[in-house]
């Protein structure tokens, strides 16, 4: 399921630009089911973000009254690191900041027809990176892949990893957690303690040596690494 957050202060520019991505995934072939949500209030978008509703994909205007979409980019980074975003832009200059969250592209509305197609383009291009990485799980003679992206944290009990997920469930694992950090080989996946490391997409907050993660779990974070783990969220966030 591809889910797709729109959001514009003019419903029937917003429902315009609804029309045009469905076109545009019908006729590029796309064989998932897409789920595509409207928003037309800016700060509601920004409750549903912080409730933990989840988006792939975000096409917000730049410009609206109450939370513009510059506001929008940091709480989308903060709840939903992995999303991708796209600015819609009534002006032909963009702002360098929005980069600094991630925004994959600008589009002028005045030119939406040529340059829609070449963003969503663009946003399928980064969901194939990240839905071809995949881990190895293997407990005795079961052998399972796991997509980087449901893993929510890994720690070592008695003689074997947890891995627990978003919609897999927890699943073990018969090697030790250097053994599946090393074959993970992506630095979203930090420690938090000696036993535990976690997926950066799924952290939601830091509250005291706690870390809060997506599904509402609260870990203890080491006061060795707490400093080490607070700097890397930080400069994740773009703080």
């Amino acid at each position: 399921m591809l889910r797709i957050a729109l959001c514009d202060d003019d419903p029937n520019f917003m429902h315009e630009l609804h029309q045009k991505i469905m076109k545009w995934y019908q006729e590029s072939g796309y064989s998932g089911n897409i789920s595509v949500s409207e928003f037309s209030d800016s700060a509601y978008l920004a409750r549903t973000i912080r409730s933990g509703s989840g988006f792939d994909l975000f096409v917000i205007d730049i410009e609206m009254p109450e939370l513009s979409g510059m506001e929008l980019a940091p709480q989308i980074r903060t709840y939903m690191p992995a999303a991708i975003i796209i600015f819609l832009t009534s002006h032909s200059e963009f702002s360098l900041e929005g980069y600094k969250f991630g925004v994959l592209r600008y589009i002028p509305k005045l030119d939406l027809d040529r340059r829609l197609p070449e963003a969503l383009a663009a946003a399928q291009e980064e969901f194939s990176k990240s839905e071809n990485s995949f881990l190895t799980v293997r407990h005795y003679s079961d052998v399972m892949r796991i997509p980087y992206q449901e893993i929510i944290y890994v720690r070592h009990v008695l003689r074997s990893s947890q891995i627990v997920t978003l919609s897999l469930g927890m699943m073990k694992d018969n090697r030790g957690l250097k053994a599946i950090h090393e074959q993970l080989n992506d630095n979203r996946f930090i420690y938090i303690d000696r036993s535990t490391f976690v997926n950066l997409d799924h952290v939601r907050q830091i509250k005291g040596s706690e870390i809060i993660l997506r599904n509402m779990e609260r870990l203890p974070i080491s006061r060795q690494m707490l400093t080490k783990v607070k700097y890397t969220i930080n400069c994740m966030w773009g703080d």
